[in-house]
């Protein structure tokens, strides 16, 4: 049911060590350690940064609820899709069942991709969920404004993804609101009745006019701001601060160990 659907990418106020975080900071920490999911290849490397992210979610405590429930239907997915790469990867069979052969190959790879799946979704979520997206918007243009010299609109691709974060909980909202409104109205709105397309239009239409409406609002309210016709400024300018070094001097610190633990382990391969 849409109403039991967690709140993806809806920002969570809170006075934990991650909250008081320069949005900048958290930007880069979160692409270093999705950076270190992907370049870990062995069994020690993904541990390390499995370590450091449980530290990172310990550090926000108050999120680990709203975290688990972001996770809670990944993992069905990552079990399923584990199980098509164990069957589908060639290599030594472990077993047979009828036609499916799962492989040692096949188990591993599903295993690490599995890991590497959880942990950049562990750690993007605790970015979302830690910072506004007008500030993940904002530290997402102050490391890419330098794209703009190759005349690419990396200013209005930014506002998109700000814009993106924000109604994508707001979506949610609306969803739940229209099947509880029409269930008053004696209509059902299962997951079975969604298949009809009666039920599908009961909630898809007044989805898709709310929606038209909020963004006709929007582009009135942008126009009435003068989006587009300077440069833009900001009231509160963002400073790192002590924490904020103390938190990027310790992903550097883990990202040059996994990389050196995963190259090593490659150098002696070939």
């Amino acid at each position: 049911m849409i109403g039991n659907v967690p709140r993806f990418l809806s920002y969570q106020a809170g006075t934990t060590f991650l909250h008081r975080l320069d949005p900048r900071t958290k930007l880069l920490c979160t692409v270093a350690i999705v950076g270190d999911a992907l370049i870990a290849s062995v069994p020690l490397g993904i541990a390390i940064a499995f370590a450091f992210a449980a530290v990172m979610g310990l550090m926000a405590s108050d999120l680990l609820p709203a975290l688990w429930r972001l996770l809670r239907p990944l993992l069905v997915l990552i079990v399923l899709f584990g199980l098509i790469i164990t069957v589908i990867t060639p290599g030594h069979a472990l077993a047979h069942f009828w036609l499916l052969a799962p492989t040692r190959d096949g188990v591993d790879l599903a295993i690490r991709l599995g890991l590497q799946a959880v942990l950049i979704v562990y750690t993007t979520s605790l970015l979302t969920l830690s910072t506004p997206p007008l500030a993940v918007a904002d530290s997402l243009q102050w490391s890419l404004g330098w794209l703009e010299r190759f005349h690419i609109p990396i200013r209005d691709i930014i506002a998109m993804v700000g814009i993106g974060l924000t109604f994508v909980p707001l979506l949610i909202d609306e969803a739940q609101k229209v099947i509880s409104a029409q269930r008053a109205r004696g209509a059902d709105l299962g997951m079975n009745a969604l298949l009809d397309e009666s039920s599908m239009g009961a909630l898809l239409i007044p989805l898709l006019l709310a929606n038209l409406r909020r963004g006709e609002e929007l582009a009135e309210s942008m126009e009435a701001r003068l989006y587009g016709t300077g440069p833009r400024t900001s009231l509160a300018q963002p400073r790192f601060r002590s924490i904020d070094r103390l938190a990027g001097g310790a992903v550097v610190m883990v990202s040059v160990v996994v990389a050196i633990v995963s190259f090593v382990h490659l150098s002696r391969l070939f």
